[in-house]
C-alpha cells in the first residue's frame, strides 16, 4: 500500500541496475541531480549536498560530480557527515544546476533492533529538542493526546506516523514549507518531507522515544527507476 511507503522525495534520481547474481547483495549505479531555482543575481548563494557514504551495509564510490558552481566536500560538524559545499559571492544565474554519480553495492540489512542503531548516549541525543523541533508545547500535547501512555512504545510510535499521515498533506505551494518547522507543520497541516519529518519526530520525542531525521533512497532490483515526489519519509526510529 502506498501508505506505508515511507520514501524520501526531492527533484529527481534514475538508478540503473547493472548487477543482481544473489539476493544478498546488489550492484548499481545512481544518479543524483537537482536544481536551486529563483535565485536572485547579485545576491550570495550557498549549497550545501549530502553525500552517500559507505557502511556495513554498501559500499559507495563516487564517480563524478558536477554543478554550475566549483564543488568542495566537507563534514558537518555533528554528527561528521560528508558532504559538498558551493557558494558565491554575488550569483549570476536565477537557476543553478547540480549532479552526483555512484557506484553502489548494497547488501542485505537485517536490522538486529535499537542496539544496532545507536547507544545509549546516542539514543539520550535523539530524545533531545532541536531549533526548530520542540519537544513540548503543542507537538507534546498532541501526542499525549494520540498515544495510549500504556501501549509499547512500538505502537505509540505507529499512532503517531498515523496522525502525520492523517492530518498532515503534502503541499508545497505558498512558503514556510520545507524548513523542518515543527510549530509551522502544527498550524498550517501541509509542507514537504522534512515537515513530516519534524512533526513525527517532536511528537515522538516528547514521548521519550527517540527518534531522528534520516532520508533513503530505494533500490530496485532492475530497470530505470524514478522517485514520486509525493510520498515523505517520516523519522527513523531508534
Amino acid at each position: 500500500m502506498l501508505r506505508r511507503m515511507l520514501m524520501f522525495a526531492f527533484v529527481f534520481a534514475a538508478i540503473h541496475a547493472v548487477a543482481a547474481e544473489t539476493s544478498k547483495s546488489r550492484h548499481f549505479t545512481f544518479h543524483y541531480a537537482f536544481s536551486v531555482r529563483g535565485v536572485e543575481p547579485g545576491k550570495p548563494i550557498q549549497v550545501w549536498l549530502p553525500l552517500a557514504h559507505s557502511d556495513r551495509y554498501q559500499d559507495v564510490r563516487v564517480i563524478a560530480t558536477h554543478g554550475d558552481l566549483p564543488l568542495k566536500q566537507m563534514r558537518e560538524s555533528e554528527y561528521g557527515n560528508p558532504m559538498l559545499f558551493a557558494s558565491a559571492k554575488r550569483a549570476e544565474k536565477t537557476e543553478y544546476k547540480f549532479s552526483i554519480d555512484y557506484d553502489v553495492v548494497r547488501r542485505e540489512h537485517l536490522p538486529d533492533g535499537p542496539k544496532e542503531m545507536a547507544g545509549k548516549k546516542e539514543l539520550a541525543r535523539f530524545e533531545q529538542p532541536d531549533k526548530l523541533v520542540p519537544v513540548t508545547g503543542l507537538p507534546a500535547d498532541l501526542a499525549a493526546k494520540t498515544v495510549d501512555a500504556k501501549a509499547p512504545r512500538v505502537e505509540q510510535a505507529h499512532a503517531i506516523y498515523e496522525y502525520v499521515f492523517n492530518n498532515m498533506r503534502y503541499d508545497k505551494s505558498g512558503t514556510g514549507w520545507g524548513r523542518g518547522d515543527t510549530l509551522f507543520a502544527c498550524d498550517a497541516k501541509r509542507g514537504n518531507c522534512t515537515d513530516f519529518h519534524s512533526l513525527f519526530i517532536s511528537m515522538a520525542r516528547s514521548q521519550k522515544i527517540p527518534a531522528r531525521f534520516e532520508d533513503r533512497f530505494s533500490a530496485p532490483c532492475r530497470q530505470t527507476f524514478r522517485r514520486d515526489r509525493r510520498l515523505p519519509l517520516l523519522g527513523q526510529l531508534l
